[in-house]
């Protein structure tokens, strides 16, 4: 059998949370810089602002985040990438231990995607289309979870391959059934 090995990157998007977060972010640290210049005086302020906005970069940096799915044989990692320099590994998945894999949209797995308890991992590009998959496992570093991605076709075509009786792909036909009633 051959070694297999996909690679797929994608940017998230932010989602109205995210850009509520930033401007608190940033709201927090104007008020504080300038409460701190008011108590700190003209020497120990200024040093404390700089700390203020480095900060707040660093957090505010947090936000632009990708991720990428590498397939390995038939382990999946998945790594957020924070402002294209800081790389952090999110999870490793072993695709012949997941419950299941199918679209957001296929309604034949709902029960599986709303059990309770689930942890859910957002790794996906935010836009909860069609092409937004999740994946039911249970990990040893998160316990139950769900885990959002979106694969291309070509990625999406490989874990298929890794496990056939797990991953359900979406099934273009069904949409011009759906559009021929």
């Amino acid at each position: 059998m051959s070694e297999v090995f996909k690679e797929y990157l994608i940017k998230q998007k932010k989602s109205p949370k995210d850009v509520m977060a930033q401007t608190g972010l940033v709201a927090g640290a104007l008020i504080l810089s300038v409460v701190l210049f008011t108590i700190g005086g003209s020497f120990i302020g200024p040093l404390l602002i700089v700390g203020i906005i480095f900060g707040t970069g660093f957090l505010f940096n947090k936000f632009n985040r990708e991720y990428e799915y590498i397939l390995t044989n038939n382990e999946m990692d998945i790594d957020v990438i924070y402002n294209r320099n800081s790389r952090k590994r999110v999870i490793t998945l072993d695709m012949k231990k997941i419950d299941v894999m199918a679209s957001i949209k296929d309604e034949r797995h709902t029960s599986a995607f709303n059990r309770p308890g689930l942890k859910v991992i957002n790794a996906s590009d935010n836009t909860e289309k069609e092409n937004t998959y999740a994946i039911i496992a249970d990990t040893e570093k998160y316990g139950a979870c769900k885990i959002l991605i979106t694969p291309n076709d070509a990625l999406l075509n490989e874990l298929y391959k890794q496990a056939p009786n797990k991953v359900y792909k979406k099934n273009p036909y069904d949409k011009m059934v759906k559009q021929a009633q």
